[in-house]
């Protein structure tokens, strides 16, 4: 097998880029149509998505394409070279000397190119100048600029179904200093011009991934602009076991005490205030690792009606206790009264509302005269607020836990039902309208 004589090769790269006929600082085709741009992007990993920091870094490969008519050096190839150089490949050094389309990305936050062993970026160029992907001889020829980079990129994220959303992230592509009359982008192979390779995210699964190219006016002129666009899913299996679990057994723990007695005070108040700031500490620690956002999360929804559950158990017990301190005060007051009025087998009495003595019931044989009672020894009647509060005690401080053991878990289990069933359908319904967007 013959192989092309690499003196051969050292010439035609230096005759390529003679400063007699080739100037790197204009580009190619100057003065006439634009140049025209193809990219080609292949991921390789999503290193994070972060709320907080409203952004996503992902490493990719990404590839450029041009023609470049200086470049061509099929006329250099003659004789036993004819035919036997598909394509010539070169490092950093001399890509160094050749012009090159200023593409950056409006949307990054940092980026840079990968160094280890060396500057991960070659150009592959064919005999007609063309640094693209191109059909010749049956044959697939890959020729284009390519690197291997690391983009951190804003991304605008919506919070409302939290932590069963989804979000599209985007990686904008442009040029930094030509306009459309000098450089237009475009997607290679439309669909197959973004890929990935087999990763996992730990709280997103990547649903899709779409390229599409638009013009933007901007201050300094019309720009071509490509705008891939990352599709993601969030897991929420972390957020069921550290958030929405401890949430509910917190608030299942709350009803431990309608079981307790309601003299059990101490173990009453006590477990109560623990489940509220369980609870409180909780909600604070999820809304720390969140941004500070305006609206209603559907995390916190969930969130604030489970506290609401822990603190209503609380006031239960008030109830209860309140309840049970107005009965003991009016048994109390009752026994002083029977006790200051005398009662006989003969006699029964009532206390009069005209006049302070007491007027027999039943009269026997005999009329004895009572006088009556002090006023500091007996009340003549009972206010109205005591009758109101004997009326109220009809249900007794038992009942009320025996009602609140059934009632608390019924709203909770109804509260869960709706809220699953709400937000899954909402989520599902998002996920399908973004990609159909998307498509």
């Amino acid at each position: 097998e013959c192989y092309p004589d690499t003196r051969k090769i050292s010439e035609i790269l230096d005759n390529l880029v003679d400063n007699s006929t080739y100037d790197k600082r204009l580009r190619p085709k100057h003065g006439a149509e634009p140049v025209n741009i193809g990219i080609s992007i292949h991921v390789t990993s999503v290193s994070a998505v972060s709320e907080i920091n409203m952004d996503f870094t992902i490493d990719f490969y990404l590839r450029q394409t041009w023609n470049d008519p200086r470049l061509a050096f099929r006329h250099y190839l003659y004789g036993a070279f004819e035919n036997k150089i598909d394509s010539l490949t070169v490092g950093i050094d001399y890509l160094q000397r050749l012009w090159k389309p200023d593409t950056f990305f409006p949307n990054e936050k940092k980026s840079y190119f990968h160094i280890t062993t060396t500057h991960n970026s070659f150009l592959r160029i064919d005999p007609n100048g063309n640094v693209f992907t191109s059909q010749r001889t049956g044959k697939l020829l890959r020729s284009f600029l390519q690197s291997k980079l690391t983009v951190t990129a804003t991304c605008n994220m919506k919070l409302q179904l939290f932590p069963m959303d989804s979000q599209i992230c985007k990686l904008e592509i442009e040029s930094y200093g030509y306009n459309v009359l000098d450089i237009v982008y475009y997607s290679i192979n439309s669909g197959n011009s973004v890929s990935k390779s087999e990763f996992e995210l730990p709280q997103f699964v990547l649903i899709d991934l779409q390229i599409a190219s638009r013009n933007v006016v901007l201050s300094s002129g019309n720009y071509s602009r490509l705008t891939c666009s990352f599709l993601f899913k969030r897991n929420i299996g972390f957020y069921l076991i550290q958030v929405y679990l401890p949430s509910v057994l917190i608030v299942i723990i709350s009803w431990i005490s309608f079981w307790l007695n309601r003299d059990a005070t101490p173990a009453r108040v006590a477990l109560s205030i623990l489940t509220i700031l369980t609870m409180t500490t909780l909600t604070a620690t999820t809304n720390a690792s969140m941004p500070k956002v305006s609206y209603v999360k559907s995390i916190d929804i969930f969130l604030g009606v489970s506290f609401v559950m822990v603190f209503s158990s609380l006031l239960e017990f008030a109830a209860v206790g309140y309840i049970s301190k107005r009965i003991k005060v009016i048994e109390r007051r009752r026994k002083i009264i029977h006790r200051q009025l005398p009662v006989s087998n003969y006699f029964y009495a009532m206390p009069s509302t005209t006049m302070n003595t007491i007027i027999p019931l039943y009269f026997g044989e005999c009329q004895c005269p009572i006088p009556p009672p002090s006023p500091e020894e007996f009340p003549v009647e009972e206010t109205h607020k005591e009758e109101y509060v004997i009326l109220f005690c009809v249900i007794r401080p038992s009942q009320i836990d025996k009602y609140s053991r059934s009632i608390f878990p019924l709203i909770f289990l109804v509260f869960n039902i709706i809220y699953w069933l709400y937000y899954y359908s909402i989520s599902g319904k998002e996920l399908m309208d973004i990609d159909t967007d998307l498509m």
